[in-house]
């Protein structure tokens, strides 16, 4: 047993399908794919892989905690009442719980996570 986890990103295995719920979706038809890489033994903390294609949708995060970092494509989040931060490969950040905006994505992308509940 090893107490590393490797993000195998050439060779993720089977992604889990998604898509915005009805209430959220802005914009066109996104699409999502996740890839659970690991998740703690309470359930509390998880990361993975996440990928959505062109369209817009509202994100509120709750009580979740997630930290981010852009692995490939453009997309741009807006904050409600800020100005939007276009992202891009290389990027990173994290969104804190009670977080509310628009992600729209414009060239599908993909991302790294990890969030805590």
């Amino acid at each position: 047993m090893t107490n590393i986890t490797f993000f195998k990103l050439d060779d993720l295995g089977e992604a889990r399908d998604g898509k915005p719920i009805p209430e959220r979706l802005v914009d066109g038809d996104p699409r999502f794919k996740t890839w659970d890489i690991e998740t703690s033994p309470d359930g509390r903390v998880s990361a993975g892989v996440w990928e959505a294609t062109p369209g817009a949708y509202r994100s509120i995060k709750g009580n979740t905690w997630e930290f981010c970092s852009i692995l490939s494509g453009v997309s741009e989040l807006t904050e409600d009442g800020k100005p939007a931060v276009r992202l891009q490969a290389g990027d990173t950040f994290v969104m804190k719980p009670g977080f509310e905006g628009t992600w729209r994505v414009i060239e599908t992308t993909r991302k790294l996570w990890v969030a805590q509940d």
